[in-house]
């Protein structure tokens, strides 16, 4: 279940952590032109190739029937994810083709709304209340880039690196004594 949080402390830290995404950006900015050239399925189909070129895994498997690039960029989500079964690759092809409407959703992102497994934060109702949310917050954000405010919203989520837990060190754990 998608609960919200705070973005506050994310966009404060943008500065600092930037860094963590520019070799993002050079693909991103690529992405995005051909992106808004994209008009039928073909050109989805291609986007959807070159989104997996920009993730760590690759396209197996898409279903772009009755799926009109319109409907995507006029805020449709489908009822199932378009792209390997995942609605990480599939926000990020919708992403592409309508920046302003929906958001990328990434496992590093979701961990920092505490959705740590592909079964928490694969599902249809997370993304679409993640991208609710994300809407909602960039109508008022404060954006020092030339990105969308959703871009850069997300940007601050994906840059910022989730805390990790700590593992017990030989000194920190005590034996009881019999």
């Amino acid at each position: 279940m998608f609960q919200p949080i705070d973005l506050q402390p994310f966009i404060s830290d943008w500065v600092s952590n930037k860094g963590n995404s520019e070799s993002y950006n050079v693909g991103y900015d690529a992405l995005l032109a051909f992106g808004s050239a994209v008009h039928d399925k073909t050109g989805m189909l291609v986007l959807a190739h070159a989104v997996y070129g920009w993730m760590p895994t690759i396209l197996k498997s898409y279903n772009l029937d009755g799926l009109a690039v319109e409907d995507v960029r006029g805020g449709l989500l489908p009822a199932e994810p378009v792209l390997n079964n995942s609605w990480v690759g599939t926000s990020k092809m919708f992403h592409f083709l309508a920046p302003e409407v929906w958001p990328i959703w990434d496992s590093r992102v979701a961990l920092h709304f505490s959705l740590p497994r592909s079964g928490q934060h694969n599902r249809r109702e997370v993304y679409r209340d993640y991208a609710d949310f994300l809407r909602a917050e960039a109508a008022s954000c404060k954006n020092p880039t030339n990105y969308s405010n959703l871009r850069f919203l997300e940007l601050c989520l994906f840059s910022a690196r989730p805390a990790k837990k700590e593992k017990p060190t030989h000194s920190s754990v005590r034996l009881s004594s019999a």
